[in-house]
């Protein structure tokens, strides 16, 4: 797990960015990344953003730092993880020096990231609610790699990922854990089992049987960029493809090698469905376990219940103009799709506004010092001009090699033009994400009512429990 902490820098900026970027400590200043500054000149940058500030706030900058244990993680990895921590937290409006240093047992992370931001010139506040919220995207993105090992006094030994995720109950080996066991008690084969999955918006690999196949299995949920295998040191023996496959023949009382396939529900319309078993009674949606003990009413009950949920999904879906499973598929598949291409676009469009949020900062900063490289260059004593104003010299020159750098051409640049492109960008960055929100969350809710259809159906398509010799009682 990383440990986060931060402190306030109100006298010696230019002192703390030299010492994080020792050479010695940064892999021969590989690992070190600024924003909306530069290395040499971020002093003179932090001081430019500062001056437009009116806060009475003495402080010029913050020093963050961000350790790992020792030994989970390389210099370069811990490089990614710190700047995504940087342009998360910072969103593109604050000039910062990053660095990893490498030099200690234990890797860490150093930002120091100006006081003042290039937006909207007003002051970071340092208070317990942005501590939490650095804390909290570190700690997300620890989880999301999969870092470190945790020891809780109440909970045992457990990865930073389980530990952190499971206290909310949303970490995401356990919710594939979960997502296994849901798609097992509704899979009526292992290639059923595999399609469940496939349609929760997993990626699978490895699921096939036979000489030349994968050792394990492994599933990519939807929205994350690695695999997780189905073995014991991972998901537990009980995710692994020949113990899933046994439990889908344990529950179901079939061996997957000879079962002979069923029709496909595709074939059929949920009209179809409604019809056939409209006038039965089905049997229990939950599993049956759940009755146990509780008398025949209350399994009367459950079975009342789950067949109304049943024609509610259905109404709904007819609401919706999804009449089969083939229909509903394919808007689930249509849905996944979208979001997944939306989240890549909103992060193109982060980059593209970090970019331009650092030529504005530049741009800004050429304008308001023009004049005095003009005025340098006509000067007649230029070693005693530059003496007076060596601050907004280093400032021009600074701004005209970074923009540079950034494919500006400084002769054509317009600052109300690139300030109008980032608002452009703000507004389309924030609609894109509401846009994906609520695909995400329609994804969601049919996904769910795909399994409570689907789950009711193949429930109901058993053969119907002997029913007790006793007298006949109406529902």
């Amino acid at each position: 797990m990383a440990i986060t902490k931060i402190h306030a820098i109100n006298a010696t900026v230019g002192k703390a960015i030299k010492y994080i970027c020792n050479p010695h400590k940064t892999d021969d200043s590989v690992l070190i990344t600024t924003f909306a500054c530069g290395q040499q000149t971020s002093e003179y940058d932090f001081k430019f953003a500062l001056d437009k500030t009116r806060s009475a706030d003495q402080n010029k900058a913050y020093h963050l730092i961000q350790s790992f244990a020792p030994g989970e993680i390389s210099g370069e990895e811990a490089h990614r993880i710190g700047q995504e921590l940087a342009d998360r937290f910072l969103q593109g409006k604050y000039s910062y020096v990053f660095t990893t240093h490498i030099d200690r047992h234990h890797i860490h992370n150093h930002l120091i990231f100006c006081a003042a931001d290039n937006i909207d010139h007003r002051k970071y506040k340092s208070t317990f609610k942005n501590y939490y919220k650095i804390r909290d995207i570190s700690d997300h993105l620890c989880a999301e790699h999969g870092l470190s090992v945790i020891r809780d006094f109440k909970e045992g030994g457990k990865t930073y990922n389980e530990w952190f995720h499971n206290r909310k109950g949303d970490s995401w080996k356990a919710q594939i854990k979960k997502d296994i066991d849901d798609c097992i008690r509704a899979a009526v084969s292992y290639d059923d089992f595999i399609k469940r999955m496939a349609d929760k918006g997993y990626e699978i690999n490895g699921a096939a049987f036979g000489e030349g196949s994968a050792k394990y299995i492994s599933f990519r949920p939807f929205g994350k960029d690695r695999f997780v295998r189905g073995r014991a040191n991972s998901l537990g023996a009980n995710y692994t493809k020949e113990k899933i496959r046994e439990r889908i023949e344990e529950r179901s009382g079939i061996n997957t090698d000879k079962i002979v396939q069923k029709a496909s529900v595709s074939s059929f319309s949920i009209q179809d469905y409604l019809r056939k078993y409209a006038s039965e009674k089905p049997n229990t949606l939950i599993d049956r376990s759940k009755a146990e003990g509780k008398g025949v009413a209350y399994g009367k009950w459950m079975d009342k219940e789950n067949f109304k949920r049943f024609t509610e999904i259905y109404a709904k879906l007819d609401d919706l103009g999804l009449q089969s499973e083939d229909a509903l598929r394919s808007k689930i598949t249509e849905l996944h799709e979208q979001v997944r291409q939306e989240k890549l676009r909103v992060k193109d469009m982060e980059k593209e506004l970090r970019t331009f949020n650092q030529i504005l900062t530049f741009a800004q900063q050429y304008a308001e010092t023009k004049k005095y490289n003009t005025a340098y260059d006509n000067s007649k004593d230029q070693d005693r001009y530059y003496r007076t104003h060596n601050y907004e010299l280093t400032l021009y020159w600074s701004a005209v090699e970074h923009l540079q750098e950034l494919g500006v051409d400084i002769n054509t640049m317009k600052i109300k033009d690139i300030e109008e492109h980032i608002q452009k960008l703000t507004t389309d960055h924030h609609q894109l994400i509401a846009s994906f929100r609520l695909k995400e969350k329609e994804h969601t809710k049919l996904s769910q009512m795909y399994k409570s259809f689907n789950e009711f159906l193949n429930e109901s398509s058993k053969e119907p429990p002997v029913k007790p010799q006793k007298s006949d009682h109406s529902i």
